[in-house]
């Protein structure tokens, strides 16, 4: 892993962290989301108010997973500058990007309608943020809640996907966490992309940051040739079931064309967001919406 910077000073106020212990911490995790569905760990982002209405956001790449990322699936974080290589962004009493690209502002004429459909009663956009899976047109970053680390002793069904990064696992080698090669290739997968620590019961570190760093690379590139793979033995049976006269294809999904004419003219007036409209017309997958909405274009 490349060294973090240290000696970098402040150019102006908007970068120069608040002193003093903050009153109020919110909490979230930058993931990135591959083509796959896969989510990156990639930053900490934490909201921090002080005394005297005084605020500031303070990103933190998780740089251990980060350089180990090809640009297919990382791009960096909007409105930070990831070549200074800092341990720690501020913006201070000011909006970053990251944030104002993805979250309502105050002027939103629908932006109480936003806020009550993540039952939330007052104006808080980072709040906001950890209550929706909200993504900006132009990167794959969400944002998830992040909670206190914790220690798990007991690798069951499921446990995995509830784990945070910096969160530790116990078990007792590599090898007696699946009953498979492709088991364990997933399991690893998950552990090292969320971030998580692999420890044995006598404090034998099998899993760490200097670990992920030399690994992330290799599961991530794993990841993507198998799904290519995947796609490749698909797309081979459709052939051959279209050969045969077999292949139906998939069914239209039903949509309200009133509903979706509204939200289209909505969404290109910049009223709602994506996810906003897609609940709107019910419509779970972001392409298929897309191809809906170019259907209605190409009848006019």
């Amino acid at each position: 892993m490349q060294a973090i910077r240290t000696d970098f000073q402040p150019i102006n106020r908007i970068t120069t962290p608040l002193a003093g212990k903050p009153s109020f911490i919110n909490s979230g995790i930058i993931k990135a989301v591959m083509k796959s569905g896969e989510k990156i760990s990639v930053a900490q982002i934490d909201y921090q108010e002080f005394d005297e209405e005084n605020f500031q956001y303070v990103i933190s790449p998780y740089w251990d997973i980060v350089d180990g990322l090809p640009a297919s699936v990382f791009q960096g974080i909007p409105g930070i500058d990831m070549d200074l290589r800092l341990k720690d962004y501020y913006r201070v009493n000011y909006v970053p990007t990251f944030i104002a690209e993805r979250t309502p502002s105050e002027s939103r004429e629908d932006l109480w309608e936003l806020l009550e459909s993540v039952d939330l009663d007052y104006y808080d956009r980072f709040e906001w943020l950890l209550r929706t899976k909200m993504r900006a047109a132009n990167d794959n970053l969400i944002v998830e809640r992040r909670r206190i680390e914790e220690t798990v002793e007991e690798l069951v069904d499921g446990v995995i996907s509830g784990l945070q990064y910096g969160d530790k696992l116990v078990a007792n080698s590599i090898e007696s966490m699946a009953n498979s090669v492709a088991g364990l290739s997933d399991i690893m997968f998950n552990i090292v992309t969320r971030g998580i620590d692999v420890v044995t019961e006598s404090g034998q570190v099998l899993v760490d940051a200097t670990a992920r760093s030399s690994m992330v690379t290799y599961m991530i590139t794993q990841r993507i040739m198998s799904r290519r793979e995947r796609t490749a033995n698909h797309q081979a049976g459709i052939d051959q079931a279209k050969k045969e006269g077999k292949y139906v294809g998939r069914k239209p999904t039903p949509v309200d064309e009133n509903v979706l004419c509204q939200v289209a003219r909505e969404l290109e007036d910049g009223i709602i967001s994506v996810e906003y409209a897609m609940k709107r017309t019910k419509i779970n997958s972001r392409s298929t919406f897309y191809r809906k909405v170019r259907g209605l274009k190409n009848t006019k």
